[in-house]
Parts: C-alpha cells; sequence; structure tokens
C-alpha cells in the first residue's frame, strides 16, 4: 500500500470512528455536580451517533430532595449539535413534567428557569396536559462532547423502572462539526485518486 493509499484508509478510519462514538459513562456520572443529596447525576441520557438516545441510572444515587425529585444529565457523544430531547415517563407522582416548587435551583440558590427544574442553558417546552411528556431545549445546541443537566419530578426509581421514561433524539438533526468534516474533505478526495487509477489499468 503506498503513501497516499495509507493516509486516505487512516482518514476513513478516523472518521468512521467518530461518527460511531457513543460509549457508556462510568459511574458516577460526573455530567452533574452535588445538588442537595445527590453527589452526582441520578439517571444519564448520552446521545450516540445517528440521534440514538441510551439511558444509564445510578442506583447509589437517590433524589436530590430525600424525597422524590431527581438530577438528570445529558451527554452528546453524537458527533454534531443537539437543540432537544424529549421525554415521556408514566404518571407516578403526577408525571415527571409535575413540578412543584422544588427544583434544583432550591438547592443551588440560581434559578436556571421559571419552573427551577431546569439547568444552566436548559429550558422545558411541549409539556402536554398529563405532565407525563415534555422536551428540554438547550440554549444554543449542546455541542458533540459537552453535557448537560436538569432535574424532574419523581424519585430515580419510579423515573426508571419498567422502562418508565422513554427519551427521543433531539429536535433537529446532528451537524458535523469542523473537525469531523476535515475528515471528510480528506478522505472522498482519496476515494476518487484510488476510483481514477483504477479505472486507468482496466
Amino acid at each position: 500500500m503506498n503513501t497516499r493509499r495509507k493516509l486516505t484508509a487512516a482518514a476513513l478510519l478516523s472518521l468512521g470512528l467518530g461518527l460511531g462514538a457513543q460509549s457508556a459513562s462510568a459511574v458516577p456520572f460526573t455530567q452533574c455536580p452535588s445538588i442537595g443529596a445527590s453527589p452526582s447525576c441520578s439517571i444519564l441520557f448520552t446521545f450516540g451517533s445517528g440521534g440514538s438516545v441510551t439511558t444509564q441510572t445510578d442506583p447509589s444515587v437517590g433524589p436530590y430532595d430525600s424525597s422524590d425529585d431527581a438530577l438528570v444529565g445529558v451527554q452528546n457523544n453524537s458527533g454534531g449539535v443537539i437543540n432537544s430531547l424529549t421525554l415521556t415517563g408514566s404518571s407516578v407522582f403526577g408525571g415527571i413534567f409535575a413540578f412543584e416548587g422544588d427544583g434544583l435551583s432550591v438547592y443551588t440558590g440560581t434559578p436556571y428557569g421559571p419552573t427551577g427544574y431546569e439547568g444552566p442553558n436548559t429550558s422545558f417546552s411541549g409539556i402536554n396536559t398529563a405532565k407525563t411528556t415534555g422536551t428540554v431545549n438547550f440554549t444554543g445546541g449542546l455541542a458533540n462532547g459537552a453535557s448537560a443537566y436538569f432535574s424532574l419530578e419523581g424519585s430515580p426509581s419510579a423515573i426508571t423502572s419498567g422502562g418508565g421514561i422513554t427519551p427521543t433524539g433531539g429536535g433537529t438533526p446532528s451537524v458535523p462539526e469542523p473537525a469531523t468534516l476535515a475528515l471528510l474533505g480528506i478522505g472522498l478526495p482519496g476515494l476518487g485518486f484510488m476510483a481514477r487509477r483504477r479505472k486507468a489499468r482496466v
């Protein structure tokens, strides 16, 4: 394999690894700071390539209010920017969006939004009448590799038990970042060059 082919293969391998990265996070989930009785996130949603979303829990972390509220983190490993996350949960505790005025801001002393359950650069919209479905919006978009956190109504175990919460990918498709586009720019011309050489030999 000549030098040009080696460079092309390396570029394509890097591109594939970058787009496919969506490894799970280890506990404790560092995407959330210590708030109230919770030293870290009790629930973590991770965006992978293609906008897929996985759910992880840390059973050792209980409600941050020692009663019925959960600290939730989001990690973006999609390779692009994520604008929102829609969640559907059970009606336990009145619904995951049935906010009762004891959001994380009560414990941080910093209100990030009107409900008090928002975290930095997050907001809620589209909450249904039953308070079981709503959308978490990331102000300015959540960049690849970045994380965010917020809180929900209901204890972590009640929210997640029996598939009790369903995450749906961001409101807009992931947009490749400049580094990914650069790799693509390196790889595609190389493929074209190889195709022309093969054609010339025939």
